[in-house]
């Protein structure tokens, strides 16, 4: 019994060890990635990441993005860009089936949007229905924290995950705003609000 509860320790600590290795020779063959955006995709956007691991366990984040959607009802179009600064955690590689975890991170973000919205139906405004074309533009800035980590798949295929929140501020380029618009998630919100992501893309 004794014979295997030493083994067992061994091995342990060779599996932890390799984790290790694995990690840090990771990030230094593979130290950037691109990534695209999945929940994105539902808002009818394009959704990229490019990142950069540096060997002292931090990360540089930059983002972009494009809106497209035309119908009968609306016209949206508009862009989006970004940064994160990113602080990981050491050595926390554990294998997950055909997944590996690799680390998890916390850090800061800032981010601007651009969005021109038509709403070809009307809408109301102020609680009273318009009638016609409605358009706008709004310009929204936006910075917070995030909490996240990633994992990774085939040693070089990697999925993203994080929460967070902050506060943005939205300016708009005439009055007629539609009322929904202000909604926690609408185009002229300004506050407090939440934030999530999910990326998958490629380390090189």
């Amino acid at each position: 019994m004794k014979k295997i509860i030493i083994i067992s320790g061994f091995l342990l600590i060779a599996s932890l060890s390799k984790s290790q290795d694995f990690t840090t020779k990771n990030m230094d063959l593979y130290p950037n990635e691109i990534r695209v955006g999945f929940f994105q995709f539902f808002l009818n956007t394009f959704f990229l990441e490019y990142e950069h691991m540096f060997p002292n366990s931090t990360g540089l984040v930059l983002q972009g993005g494009v809106s497209l959607k035309k119908n009968s009802f609306e016209e949206i179009y508009g862009g989006q860009g970004g940064i994160q600064y990113r602080l990981y955690t050491k050595n926390m590689a554990k294998d997950m089936v055909v997944l590996k975890f690799q680390n998890a991170y916390f850090g800061p973000f800032v981010k601007y949007k651009y969005m021109e919205v038509a709403d070809l139906d009307g809408a109301f405004v102020d609680g009273i229905w318009n009638e016609g074309i409605i358009e706008n533009t709004y310009n929204t800035f936006a910075g917070g924290v995030l909490i996240g980590f990633k994992l990774s798949m085939l040693e070089r295929i990697t999925l993203d995950f994080n929460i967070g929140g902050g506060i943005q501020f939205t300016q708009e380029a005439t009055d007629d705003v539609p009322d929904t618009a202000y909604d926690v998630f609408g185009v002229a919100y300004t506050g407090v609000t939440p934030s999530a992501n999910f990326t998958f893309g490629f380390k090189f």
